[in-house]
């Protein structure tokens, strides 16, 4: 097991725990929530298949599940997360392709390009996880306004983290 690999299982757990015990206390106005846990899936290397992403996904989003007594809400919007990611990765490739090696952050790929990855997965990952917990969609508007303060809160948060933490980590 290399060093990559070590820091990867170590900041599973740490996204994991500053979810449960930081992050789900981080509500703004009511409306929006920081559910930072899924940078760590959108940042998981480019070459990743969709059956291992979707199996870190579930074990990720049962572990947020095991936190917040919400029963597999997460679960399910992070494995459909990690079914998307491939799709969207495949559409956003740069003529030549992606570098070897490289990781979807915004240090290695540009702010721009992180920007276009994340935000569309951080909005259908939060619609999910909205939709599921009101079970109808008799509150369609109110859904949709908390899924869009939801994502744009995240996606700061989550760049934030980047920025901060996540510098110096290579593959």
């Amino acid at each position: 097991m290399n060093r990559y690999t070590l820091i990867k299982i170590l900041s599973f757990f740490v996204y994991l725990l500053t979810q449960a015990l930081v992050f789900n206390k981080f509500v703004l106005f009511g409306e929006a929530h920081a559910y930072v846990y899924i940078g760590f899936l959108l940042t998981l290397p480019i070459e990743l298949a969709t059956i291992p992403g979707m199996l870190i996904g579930l074990a990720l989003g049962l572990g947020v599940d095991s936190f917040m007594n919400t029963f597999g809400l997460h679960a399910s919007a992070s494995v459909l997360l990690m079914y998307i990611r491939p799709m969207l990765l495949s559409g956003l490739t740069p003529q030549g392709g992606y570098p070897s090696g490289s990781l979807p952050r915004p240090n290695f790929l540009g702010l721009t390009w992180f920007m276009s990855f994340a935000l569309p997965l951080i909005f259908i990952h939060h619609l999910a996880v909205f939709f599921i917990e009101y079970g109808d969609m008799s509150l369609f508007w109110s859904t949709l306004v908390k899924a869009l303060a939801s994502t744009g809160y995240s996606f700061l948060l989550i760049l934030l983290i980047q920025y901060l933490f996540m510098t110096s980590i290579r593959k």
